[in-house]
């Protein structure tokens, strides 16, 4: 998210928020922490923030916070995150896709941006493989 603008403090927490409600959906692992820790430090996030953030909230809770974004490239941020963070043990769960889909619908994010953030993701993610798995044999 390097190119990211300035998120103030309600959008950092609904951001990570969303975040870490999604990574529970079949267990938290270790590299959605760290996907996470990683987010909110790339955002500047505060302990507090990060803190508030991560308080059990229920799927509308959630949504409704998602209410604080105005600024579009904030929301579109938000799905890419959510997508790489879904996609993140190699497996996007039917569950995983309602939330992220449910939250674009919530944002106003039209279907067919969500699948095109959906298929750049899983290139990306495709892309990013084939390298280590090229570069990886080349090493040996």
């Amino acid at each position: 998210m390097k190119d990211v603008t300035v998120f103030n403090s309600e959008e950092k927490i609904a951001f990570l928020a969303a975040l870490h409600f999604a990574s529970t959906f079949d267990g938290v692992t270790e590299e959605e922490k760290e996907f996470i820790a990683a987010l909110a430090e790339e955002i500047d996030a505060s302990e507090d923030e990060v803190k508030q953030a991560m308080e059990p909230r229920g799927k509308e809770q959630v949504m409704d916070m998602l209410t604080v974004f105005v600024d579009k490239r904030h929301r579109l941020d938000l799905i890419k995150e959510l997508f790489f963070l879904g996609y993140a043990d190699g497996n996007l769960s039917d569950e995983e896709l309602m939330f992220v889909a449910e939250a674009g619908n919530k944002m106003g994010i039209d279907d067919d941006i969500l699948e095109d953030i959906s298929r750049w993701v899983i290139s990306g993610i495709e892309w990013q493989e084939e390298g280590d798995r090229i570069f990886g044999e080349m090493a040996d």
